[in-house]
């Protein structure tokens, strides 16, 4: 994408048309999806802009530290007059009724390679490591300011989809940029360290729940959290609590998956060791037709 990009001149041209921008991201937000809501909201009040950050559920307790955290609604305002979506493959991922969306998607921004490019302009690079990377690499050409707060919302995007910059994306590219944000934004390591590295005695007890569960068929890992374990352990967010990252540290493992009786990255309907079992088969199908991993 450069400055040129008519998608992106009808995105600059849509921002500053609007009254009222929503921000929406997906439901169970991962730190990409706060970051990148989070980052776009205040980028556009710092120009005088009506902007507000939605998700479904709210937002976990976890990214209460990035600015503008304590402004996150799960209702879409009424008078929106522009629907942004980031870090949403489709629309249907933020979890919000059509009907309370209030209207279609007017500028769709993500880097997930399954996007279906449902809205009036999309700006989808599937190469980018983060949707956090590619809003802050978009900001001049949209018109967008990047300041302190700014920035630390984008570098907590790309830290937490990177997994701290562990996977096979990092470019040079994306640690030169990476680097330039830490120059703009808060210290990296206190970002890394917050949305990595800490965790709640609650969230560490289920993921207690879910590690006793743990299973392996040849590549494939995969645990199960359940409604149970989630009230048992006073663990108040809707995701996995980052159990995931921890999966996909498994030697030998070449695919990591969570389940949960209401799934975060894809729902399946069924009940739920035939989910697990179709799931997983379908995961080894899928890894034997790629063929061998390259080491």
């Amino acid at each position: 994408m450069n400055a040129v990009d008519p998608e992106i001149e009808r995105g600059r041209a849509l921002l500053e048309g609007a009254r009222q921008v929503a921000v929406v991201s997906h439901e169970r937000p991962d730190g990409d999806a706060a970051g990148s809501m989070l980052g776009l909201v205040l980028a556009l009040r710092r120009r005088g802009q009506r902007a507000v950050p939605v998700l479904a559920g709210g937002l976990p307790s976890r990214y209460g530290f990035l600015p503008g955290a304590a402004d996150v609604t799960s209702t879409v305002p009424t008078d929106a007059d522009l629907l942004v979506a980031v870090d949403c493959a489709e629309l249907s991922r933020t979890g919000i009724p059509a009907e309370l969306l209030r209207r279609p998607a007017g500028i769709n921004v993500d880097h997930h390679p399954t996007n279906t490019r449902f809205a009036h302009v999309n700006l989808v690079d599937p190469s980018a490591a983060a949707t956090a990377q590619m809003l802050y690499m978009l900001s001049p050409a949209l018109g967008l300011p990047v300041d302190r707060e700014i920035a630390t919302n984008y570098l907590a995007g790309l830290v937490s989809d990177t997994i701290g910059f562990r996977t096979p994306n990092v470019t040079p590219g994306v640690l030169r940029l990476a680097a330039e944000l830490e120059g703009l934004a808060e210290s990296l390591p206190r970002v890394y360290e917050l949305l990595l590295n800490r965790r709640s005695f609650a969230a560490a007890r289920y993921w207690g729940a879910g590690l006793s569960r743990l299973e392996r068929r040849g590549p494939v890992v995969w645990a199960r959290l359940t409604l149970e374990d989630r009230l048992a352990s006073g663990y108040g967010g809707s995701d996995d609590a980052d159990l995931i990252n921890l999966l996909g540290t498994i030697e030998g493992a070449q695919l990591a998956l969570i389940f949960f009786d209401l799934a975060a990255g894809a729902s399946v309907a069924g009940e739920m060791d035939e989910v697990v079992e179709r799931v997983v088969q379908a995961a080894l199908d899928a890894l034997q037709e790629r063929g061998p991993a390259i080491a």
